[in-house]
């Protein structure tokens, strides 16, 4: 497996010198999909400069710009997916994580069928640009903390498999699992559509290390599934340049 913390380009140095294999960044600062090429062409060169390649990143639409609801703008979506795919895989990307709850929550009393049929159109959508460019959207389930539709490893798969894209695959996220107190079966069951990783210690979101919870069961689910790619760890830090150290050691002793 190759392991990573979801953090700005800023903090790629330590991690090269810890030993991480790539660095994840956040889609709305690293890509600015919505500014201009000549204003992307100067993070375009940051990038070019740093020791670990961005293959994977996160916090993919704002919550401005809706996915699901009565004030979905398809086309201004559909130039931000685009420039968000190109300008990925200018920076050596591979994988763009959809989560972004508050893009596709469900306002009380919409329908949630509804919502379902939104979302499935903007994966769909998204998928054209993200094949066009050699992208693949990890859709990931968000737990009833923080999303109210798509919330477990079951609902995505069935999202998944209802827009039937090579494009769009699933990310497995220990966080939201765990608070959705899903069996680590779940991740078998979803083993060929696994396309990234997240992880975290799920009680607090905290790092790898900083406790005693065992990974045990998550990282053997994730070899029953066949699962050998990347894992990014999306979590909080009490000091980030000590801490990562203890992160990637607790990793690595699981695989």
């Amino acid at each position: 497996m190759k392991f990573s913390i979801c953090t700005a380009l800023d903090n790629a140095n330590r991690l090269a010198e810890v030993g991480y294999d790539y660095i994840e960044l956040g889609v709305r600062r690293a890509l600015i999909p919505e500014a201009s090429d000549a204003e992307f062409q100067k993070i375009l060169k940051e990038v070019e400069q740093s020791p670990l390649r961005p293959e994977a990143f996160a916090g993919f639409v704002p919550g401005e710009l809706r996915v699901v609801g009565d004030a979905v703008d398809f086309e201004r979506l559909s130039r931000y997916v685009e420039t968000a795919c190109r300008r990925a895989k200018q920076l050596g990307g591979e994988i763009i994580v959809y989560g972004s709850a508050a893009s596709r929550n469900v306002e009380e009393g919409y329908s949630h069928e509804r919502a379902l049929n939104q979302i499935a159109e903007f994966l769909d959508m998204a998928a054209d640009h993200a094949e066009a460019h050699g992208i693949t959207i990890a859709l990931e389930s968000i737990c009833h903390l923080e999303g109210n539709i798509i919330r477990t490893t079951p609902d995505g798969i069935a999202m998944v498999k209802r827009v039937n894209r090579k494009g769009v695959k699933l990310v497995v996220d220990l966080y939201h699992i765990w608070h959705e107190n899903e069996p680590m079966s779940n991740i078998i069951d979803a083993a060929e559509w696994i396309a990234h990783v997240h992880t975290a210690e799920p009680v607090k979101r905290g790092y790898p290390g900083n406790d005693d919870f065992d990974f045990t069961d998550f990282f053997t689910a994730l070899k029953g599934a066949g699962y050998d790619g990347r894992v990014s760890c999306e979590c909080s830090f009490d000091n980030f340049d000590r801490d990562v150290e203890t992160t990637l050691q607790t990793l690595k002793a699981y695989v």
